[in-house]
């Protein structure tokens, strides 16, 4: 089983839903699937894609409450034809249809119309809700908010450089200094043990992340000397990452950071078993800053080449491990089952390794 979940924002850019996305490859998984889509739901409703086949299955109904089913109109084939979309109309569930302009009854069946970027009618006023994906660039997004669009998905709205940088704060300095020195593949611990006993916050969060039950030791860790010796170069470098972004980043969604730690984390996950232990929190770099935008120069002057190379040259190991990590982000199995074996890698035993990211960031931010 292959799945991904990608965030859906309203109008205002807040997360509002997820879309899962999913290839199974045997019946069997159904009920494994409707147990990960709940759990990687968080509560929230969430968009699921039918076949015709799979409807006239009934799989819908192995889904809970929450669960939107999308489904392809068809000239050929009325909702009529399926008896379970009129038992899910009947428990007042919501259906989204792609493609209702195909025939009236679609219209009538469904309560949000779903459209890709530059479908014909996709900015056209009606009663029912719409919904826009592959949203890429804020031209696509901005006339279609205007015309009224309610809900949107797409790679653009999952970035963390979709959100403007604070401006600078007395505190931006020091974790600037903090951010240059984790940037080297060797760094002193003395050296930013000392910087970070001058922040107000990032002690505390340091405390607070080294004794989350993600680690083992006998006792509670309470000094951040301490806490450095026991973390590690890589925990040490992820830590700084994440909080020195946070820091950047205040007005940036909650849905964008924990998308951009999952992803990070995903590639750091992948990286311990396809390029080893020693590169596996800068492929967490890789993973997180995307294309270099949130890094500045001072910074960008202090990595190693291999992970210049990825951000800069779209080269290298680092960057081949976060293309394939990206290709299951956004469901392009077939690409994957291309990428995967030259890592030695089962395209179908990334699912848990993916489900484990999306937990880590949830769960980081709640910490």
């Amino acid at each position: 089983m292959l799945l991904r979940r990608y965030p859906i924002f309203n109008r205002r850019l807040a997360l509002v839903a997820y879309g899962i996305d999913y290839q199974l490859s045997s019946p069997a998984e159904w009920p494994s699937l409707a147990q990960h889509c709940r759990l990687l739901a968080q509560g929230r409703q969430y968009l699921v894609p039918f076949t015709h086949e799979q409807l006239d299955e009934q799989r819908p109904l192995l889904l809970d409450q929450d669960a939107i089913p999308l489904v392809e109109a068809s000239s050929e084939r009325l909702p009529s034809s399926f008896p379970v979309l009129e038992q899910w109309r009947d428990s007042r569930r919501r259906l989204a249809v792609h493609g209702a302009n195909r025939d009236p009854r679609w219209l009538g069946a469904s309560r949000m119309l779903v459209f890709w970027m530059g479908e014909e009618g996709i900015c056209q006023p009606t009663e029912h809700k719409r919904m826009a994906l592959n949203i890429e660039t804020w031209a696509d997004f901005l006339p279609l908010r205007e015309s009224g669009v309610d809900f949107f998905a797409g790679g653009f709205l999952a970035r963390p450089e979709l959100v403007n940088q604070r401006a600078n704060k007395p505190d931006m300095v020091l974790v600037q200094q903090i951010l240059q020195l984790i940037c080297h593949e060797e760094f002193s611990f003395s050296q930013v043990a000392r910087l970070l006993e001058q922040d107000t916050s990032l002690p505390g969060q340091l405390i607070t992340y080294v004794n989350s039950p993600g680690f083992d030791h006998a006792s509670p860790i309470t000094s951040v000397s301490r806490a450095l010796s026991y973390l590690g170069e890589q925990e040490i470098r992820k830590f700084v990452l994440i909080n020195g972004l946070a820091k950047m980043s205040q007005h940036m969604p909650e849905a964008c950071t924990r998308i951009a730690i999952a992803r990070a984390r995903f590639c750091e996950l992948i990286a311990l078993t396809a390029l080893g232990k020693a590169e596996a929190s800068w492929a967490f770099l890789v993973g997180l800053v995307l294309d270099g935008s949130m890094l500045s120069e001072p910074l960008m002057a202090h990595l190693p080449k291999s992970v210049l190379r990825a951000i800069e040259l779209h080269e290298g190991p680092l960057f081949h491990l976060f293309q394939l990590a990206s290709t299951y982000e956004q469901g392009n199995w077939a690409l994957l089952e291309q990428l995967a074996p030259k890592y030695q890698l089962d395209p179908a035993k990334l699912t848990p390794v993916y489900f484990q990211a999306q937990m880590w960031g949830q769960a980081f931010l709640t910490r």
